[in-house]
């Protein structure tokens, strides 16, 4: 008898913030590996707000149409294998998308390296988040000792992970996020010098008080009006610009506006577009440096964890609303 699983599939293309109508749960027959391949349970889902831009084509990762599975990087355990670089057991992540089984060929799947950190954080500060961070600080942005740092959602997974690596390489680091209880949460966690909360306060007057001379490194996960009052006033002399993330724009079908950019060539400033995709020639050196920081009590995280495959789309909209605390994880089945 076949084994059976578990799936996320579209039911339709989202039309600005996704909806659980946008979603079904469908069974399947999980197929057997072939050589060189190996068959793995998925036993935590990572939801990432850039799946939702892959749904509208907007993206350099294939579009999933209707009846198809959205993506999303998992925590797995491989149940069959007839490849001879994984055996049954292995913890790894993987691309998996939103289902409870998947079958892989080994390529660009890591095992799970997170010393006396728990599992889950291969998803988040020790995962691709805190890759995110940690290789565009010290690779485009060139982080160094006494950098102003400002990074946009501060307390999200890898924002909060651009304040800690900044702290322990001796810069300041001013973040942006979303209400009070998210500032106070990156003030005590992420290692931040001062929090401004989009919601409430005046972000212009509060980046002059911050930063007279502004910012040395922009570190952008949201794109927007954050971004146009940081590029147009706020950039210091030969400043850094990291273009991480657009969360602003993933629930709108058209771009917005483009930003006046008469003050990068004042400032003589460095836009990058950054991927983490391309800096795999750091992945070692970060799983080393994090997870050394992790046994000295250096860096510290949070999630929004759920348990159950079913609970994935309501807790995807929760994300893409961000309303979300933490990185935002599905737990499908026990370790």
């Amino acid at each position: 008898m076949k084994l059976k699983g578990t799936k996320i599939v579209l039911n339709s293309i989202p039309a600005g913030i996704p909806k659980k109508d946008d979603f079904r749960l469908k069974e399947f027959e999980v197929n057997e590996p072939v050589d060189g391949q190996f068959l793995a349970e998925t036993i935590y889902l990572a939801l990432d707000p850039y799946v939702r831009v892959t749904m509208v084509g907007r993206h350099f990762f294939s579009t999933p149409k209707e009846g198809e599975v959205p993506r999303g990087s998992t925590i797995s355990r491989v149940i069959k294998s007839r490849n001879s670089n994984f055996n049954e057991g292995d913890l790894v992540v993987m691309e998996s998308g939103m289902q409870s089984h998947s079958i892989s060929d080994g390529k660009e799947v890591h095992f799970v390296k997170t010393g006396s950190a728990p599992v889950t954080t291969a998803l988040g500060i020790l995962g691709m988040p805190g890759f995110t961070a940690y290789s565009a600080l010290l690779g485009p942005a060139k982080l160094k000792k006494d950098d102003l740092v400002l990074v946009s959602a501060a307390s999200g997974a890898v924002g909060s992970m651009v304040g800690q690596i900044a702290s322990i390489y001796n810069a300041r680091v001013i973040g942006i996020a979303g209400g009070e209880e998210k500032c106070e949460w990156a003030m005590n966690n992420a290692s931040l010098d001062a929090c401004i909360d989009r919601k409430k306060d005046d972000i212009d007057q509060k980046l002059t008080e911050l930063s007279q001379n502004g910012v040395d490194i922009f570190f952008d996960n949201t794109g927007g009006d954050i971004q146009n009052i940081v590029l147009s006033k706020h950039l210091a002399l030969n400043s850094r610009v990291i273009l991480s993330g657009m969360i602003s724009q993933y629930n709108s079908n058209k771009p917005p506006s483009g930003p006046n950019l008469g003050n990068i060539c004042k400032q003589r400033a460095t836009i990058y577009g950054f991927v983490v995709y391309d800096f795999e020639h750091m992945r070692e050196s970060f799983v080393k440096d994090a997870v050394d920081w992790y046994e000295k009590g250096l860096l510290n995280y949070t999630e929004d964890l759920v348990f159950g495959i079913e609970k994935t789309p309501a807790h995807f909209i929760k994300l893409m609303k961000g309303e979300n605390f933490g990185k935002t994880i599905v737990q499908f089945m026990d370790l």
